[in-house]
């Protein structure tokens, strides 16, 4: 099975500490309610006064709408654009603009009608709750506000939301394919040495999440993990006697942020892998001889052996495993991760 490129387990683990308050970038002011749209007041002002004629005005603003939405209107981004018109309609007829949007909307969609009237009802709720905090939104990071928004318009509108701002840029997703792009150049960078693959990646997530983010990443071994899938540093990591790779992993550990603590009981982790990966080696060169020699009743007795004088406890798990097909010391060994 093909590994998975790093930037994945990374760019979840930014999203769940998204939610902190931490010093990130000043945040701007949310542009979080509806697509633009062509309001009636754009288009040639009805001939009649409010106060008659209604019927020449509903026919007019019914036929504004099918030419303007008609060819979209089934789609419900479309039909959310309709609330910046009947907005509109309402400031220039206080009065009459309820009824004169529900009498356009009736004529020019009447099968659609009840759809596009609980469309702008939830579309109301979730402008009065943007007004209603609008201030503290502007105090959140970026990517904290983001969250919340997106938290109510799925509150409001369930799985329309994705739909109605289907053309909203997403900023988590912007800085992980950002994110993305700079693991794969460094995957490929088989020239740069351990340090500068590390320096690089750690300046990336600074930047995208700011220093506090990028330290609790650094703590819960997102950043650890993005490093050490990369084929740059596996290449250079295999290349070395044992003693200076587990020293290079620490030095790379502390260089991303790690305690002393934390490198230290990685770094048991590494030997405990180490010893595990070395009995796998011989029980498997051990494996092929048998199997090379015997088979039925006397292979199994001697793999049972086996297993059992290599694993101890583990031994009947890596039976089970073999059963099934898998090997596990015939997988890719990557240094600092398994």
């Amino acid at each position: 099975m093909k590994r998975l490129k790093p930037a994945i387990a990374f760019s979840a683990l930014a999203l769940l500490f998204a939610g902190s308050l931490f010093d990130w970038p000043a945040p701007q002011k949310p542009s979080g309610k509806l697509p633009s749209a062509t309001p009636a007041a754009q288009a040639q002002e009805p001939a009649t006064r409010p106060d008659t004629n209604g019927d020449h005005r509903v026919v007019e603003l019914a036929v504004h709408y099918l030419e303007h939405y008609g060819d979209t209107i089934t789609g419900p981004a479309t039909q959310a654009r309709l609330y910046n018109e009947r907005i509109d309609l309402l400031a220039r007829f206080p009065e009459s603009g309820t009824q004169l949007f529900q009498a356009a909307i009736t004529t020019a969609f009447p099968e659609l009608a009840d759809t596009i009237f609980a469309l702008m009802a939830s579309l109301e709720r979730y402008n009065r709750w943007l007004d209603n905090h609008e201030l503290r939104l502007q105090g959140l990071p970026e990517m904290e506000r983001y969250a919340e928004i997106w938290q109510q318009r799925e509150a409001i509108f369930g799985a329309l939301a994705n739909q109605i701002w289907a053309e909203e840029q997403n900023p988590v997703e912007a800085k992980s394919a950002q994110l993305q792009q700079t693991l794969a150049r460094l995957d490929q960078a088989t020239e740069l040495p351990l340090a500068e693959l590390a320096h690089q990646l750690k300046t990336t997530a600074n930047e995208l999440y700011g220093m506090d983010l990028s330290r609790q990443l650094a703590g819960s071994g997102a950043t650890g993990h993005a490093l050490f899938t990369m084929d740059s540093v596996q290449q250079q990591l295999a290349s070395l006697p044992p003693e200076r790779r587990q020293q290079s992993i620490n030095d790379l550990r502390r260089q991303l942020g790690y305690s002393e603590d934390a490198v230290q009981a990685l770094a048991r982790d590494d030997q405990r892998r180490e010893e595990k990966w070395q009995a796998g080696k011989a029980y498997m060169e051990e494996r092929r001889t048998l199997t090379g020699t015997l088979s039925g009743e006397p292979l199994k007795a001697a793999l049972v052996e086996l297993r059992q004088r290599h694993f101890g406890f583990s031994a009947p798990t890596i039976e089970r495993e073999e059963r099934e097909g898998f090997f596990r010391f015939q997988r890719e060994r990557r240094y600092g991760l398994n």
